[in-house]
């Protein structure tokens, strides 16, 4: 199930790096992401991660957890596994205080890995309406030509970026835990994968 998914997001981050970025990309994504949150749910990975997730904080302490760096070479090594070529134009990432970070932590500590995938799909839910509602305004945006475009840009636009950086700290998180549980490893590159297509929805339209 998990590996089957990862195709798929791979697959749609490689037609959206190929042709652009679509509402309904972000639409196939949200729903891949409930489907393995449903799976996970049903096979019962949250207790076994918040198990994991523990021995990470334990093991390095809260303060480094919250503060590890995501490997970008790693990263794009990884995603390289199952077809993916990362852009590295990706966004600046939004600058996080220690309460804000802590704030990530404590959300997964409580929902599981379930719960990040299920607002994931949530937010890529929120994305496809915007590029839909956006249509053919999308080349025009970056130009900011009138007031309904610049509170467009403030609206989207800056969510977006802030959304790719705390998907970048999840993913460090789910991929830290991943080496005490090691079945989350495909859990780990579904969150890679799933920033990697934001950076390329923010690229088509705000870059």
């Amino acid at each position: 199930m998990f590996d089957h998914a990862l195709k798929e997001l791979a697959a749609i981050h490689n037609r959206v790096q190929l042709r652009g970025a679509k509402g309904e990309d972000a639409r196939s994504i949200a729903a891949q992401l409930r489907s393995i949150a449903a799976y996970g749910l049903l096979v019962g990975i949250d207790a076994p991660s918040k198990r994991a997730l523990s021995d990470l904080v334990r093991s390095k302490g809260r303060d480094a957890v919250l503060y590890s760096e995501v490997d970008r070479a790693a990263v794009k090594a990884r995603l390289k596994e199952y077809g993916v070529q990362l852009d590295d134009r990706m966004p600046n990432r939004v600058a996080l205080d220690y309460n804000a970070r802590n704030d990530i932590l404590t959300e997964l500590e409580n929902g599981g890995v379930t719960g990040l995938l299920t607002r994931t799909a949530t937010r890529f839910e929120t994305i496809a309406a915007e590029t839909d509602r956006l249509g053919d305004r999308a080349a025009r945006v970056r130009r900011v030509q009138s007031s309904s475009d610049r509170d467009w840009y403030i609206g989207f636009c800056q969510q977006l970026q802030q959304e790719i950086t705390r998907l970048g700290i999840d993913a460090g998180l789910v991929c830290g835990i991943s080496y005490f549980w090691p079945l989350l490893a495909p859990v780990c590159a579904m969150i890679e994968l799933a920033a990697a297509v934001q950076g390329l929805f923010y690229l088509g339209s705000c870059y």
